[in-house]
């Protein structure tokens, strides 16, 4: 049989046997996309329509592991954030501080606030957040600061001019401060995530705070888009379109507002992954005939092709060093994880458990990769050592697809379909604990991807 007629075969195979009891939607999705390719048809069904079924002063540095069980939580008192005053519009100021920074505080998991005067029984705070709110004809005008009980030395401390209803940011921006003062590193408080949301008939592509609040509409497409992904700069969003009629990737500028194609070649273009330097992307592209890997710069040209088949090769994720790609193919018969050297152009399989792998996102810490595969028919999230070896299943209700790290790599955001047909997002921890939704905003809620922590 020729390479043709291999694609056409192929389809029928996937409906009747890999997808089982879910043959039925996927005859329906290829019949109202006649004008996809066979191969792209293809290719979705292998690797993303499980997702598209509506249904200051130096302190002293911790190390927190909070994938660790054993971990003490630090006990952080924010009684001490009071009006000025005795205006009650500087006491509702200072009430939502403490209520919104309590909220940023305990998504991050490591903390126990301390919110009110009557505090926690047997709990003396490590850390406790002191300052006032003064109303004045600028705005409100807030000063915060970060306490050692310890020592009694000030670790960091802020001052903020701003309206009420900027509150919230600055909350978010003073608690960003305070985890970079107590472990060293920055949390997420400052991160948006991407999603798709479908409403009806239509889809668009969608940006939330960390805590899927303060949502905006980034595409008014009205037409299929996917993959959303975040530069590591924040400057843009990459995605893929139908816009013209035909899957392309697309670049949205965040300081301008402007959407321009990225790549439109023959055949496919997908599954956009930025490299560190957000300079540059690894996409798939079929324009040679097999569905391979190409690095790209902004402009859509073409800086090299990284493989060559077997199979097909999509999904790629960078690691934080930008000297790896991990991606996915079926080259062994079943889509399955791979890392390849950039310098070499040499690939290692790394997943052997399960005959389904696909999604893989590498944690910004360098030491896992998340990934999706199929249990008894539905989709969980795992992580796996960059090394290999046996993976870790993270869930175990409902189907759950698309894994993104959040920019720390100790929370993995994902969509789900737990407690019914349609996909939401919901947030875990990196060892699969403290499981919460987050978002649900359409009908279903889907391509979830968490972005820098840079948006202040």
């Amino acid at each position: 049989m020729d390479e043709q007629g291999r694609w056409q075969e192929l389809p029928a195979f996937l409906v009747s046997v890999v997808f089982g009891e879910q043959a039925e939607q996927i005859v329906d999705f290829m019949q109202l996309n006649r004008s996809i390719s066979t191969q792209f048809t293809l290719l979705i069904l292998l690797f993303l329509f499980p997702l598209l079924i509506p249904p200051s002063v130096q302190a002293a540095k911790l190390r927190i592991d909070i994938s660790s069980p054993y971990v003490r939580k630090i006990p952080v008192s924010l009684v001490g954030i009071v009006p000025a005053t005795q205006a009650q519009d500087e006491a509702k100021a200072a009430s939502r501080i403490i209520t919104r920074l309590a909220k940023d505080l305990l998504f991050h998991g490591f903390f126990t606030v301390i919110s009110f005067d009557t505090g926690i029984p047997g709990k003396t705070p490590d850390y406790k957040v002191v300052g006032q709110v003064r109303n004045t004809p600028s705005g409100l005008v807030v000063e915060l600061r970060l306490m050692d009980m310890a020592s009694g030395a000030m670790l960091t401390g802020r001052r903020y001019v701003a309206d009420y209803q900027d509150l919230d940011r600055v909350c978010h921006r003073f608690c960003d401060e305070m985890i970079r003062a107590i472990t060293g590193e920055p949390g997420v408080s400052l991160s948006r995530i991407l999603f798709v949301s479908r409403n009806g008939s239509g889809q668009e592509i969608y940006s939330a705070r960390f805590d899927g609040t303060d949502i905006v509409q980034e595409t008014d497409l009205r037409t299929i888009v996917m993959s959303p992904r975040y530069s590591p700069d924040g400057r843009y969003i990459a995605f893929l379109s139908f816009r013209t009629g035909k899957p392309a990737l697309y670049l949205k500028d965040l300081t301008t507002g402007r959407i321009r194609r990225l790549a439109s070649y023959s055949g496919l273009n997908m599954s956009p992954a930025w490299a560190p330097d957000s300079q540059r992307v690894c996409v798939t592209l079929s324009k040679d005939g097999n569905p391979d890997l190409y690095l790209m710069d902004l402009n859509g040209r073409i800086l090299k092709r990284l493989t060559r088949g077997p199979g097909i090769n999509v999904s790629p994720s960078f690691s934080p060093d930008g000297k790896n790609v991990v991606f996915v193919s079926d080259r062994s018969g079943s889509p399955q994880l791979y890392i390849m050297d950039l310098a070499t152009l040499k690939a290692r399989r790394i997943t052997y458990s399960g005959n389904y792998n696909t999604d893989p996102q590498w944690s910004p810490k360098g030491d896992r990769i998340v990934y999706t595969g199929r249990v008894n028919g539905r989709f969980q999230i795992f992580t796996i050592s960059v090394h290999g070896g046996t993976p870790e299943q993270l869930t175990d209700s409902g189907s759950n697809e698309n894994p993104t790290w959040s920019p720390d790599g100790r929370q993995i955001l994902f969509s789900s379909s737990r407690g019914g047909g349609d996909k939401h997002l919901y947030v875990m921890f990196a060892d699969g604990q403290g499981e919460r939704r987050i978002l649900k905003y359409g009908t279903s809620d889907y391509f979830p991807f968490w972005g820098p922590n840079l948006f202040r």
